[in-house]
């Protein structure tokens, strides 16, 4: 049923430029269309552009965050990838450390690049690469060793 959502809202759109996750909302009927850049080599990358399509109306919401200073950021994105991608377990990894130190709750004040940069400091942490690394002068400098 969602690849026929997607289906119809392709058809009535085309192909939408750099689109690289597709979001069905099974009970609304729509289908949105996300611009994420960065995906692969950010860790948390911010959301370029979004265009939602409501199926039933065909109305159409459109969001560009090209010259926002704090775009929507994306979180947890292992769970876009299939299983074997090559770099699924890279990016479970990072979230995994994140969940550990309590980063990811109350996920609804870490949607920004701005809120999650502000936990982060709070509580002590960075990101380098995909990894989550404590700040210089912050009790020991490594969250998690290396592998």
């Amino acid at each position: 049923m969602l690849r026929v959502y997607e289906g119809c809202a392709r058809a009535y759109l085309g192909e939408v430029e750099g689109a690289n996750l597709i979001k069905p909302h099974r009970h609304s009927g729509k289908v949105s269309y996300l611009v994420y850049p960065d995906f692969e080599t950010d860790p948390h990358p911010a959301l370029l552009r979004s265009i939602k399509l409501s199926l039933r109306t065909r109305e159409l919401d459109c969001y560009d965050y090209a010259t926002s200073t704090n775009p929507p950021i994306l979180h947890r994105k292992e769970t876009f990838l299939p299983p074997g991608h090559p770099l699924l377990a890279k990016f479970a990894r990072l979230t995994q450390q994140e969940e550990k130190h309590g980063l990811l709750d109350e996920t609804a004040t870490i949607g920004t690049r701005e809120r999650w940069e502000r936990r982060l400091a709070e509580r002590g942490f960075q990101i380098r690469g995909h990894r989550l690394v404590r700040r210089r002068g912050v009790k020991g400098e490594e969250a998690e060793p290396r592998n």
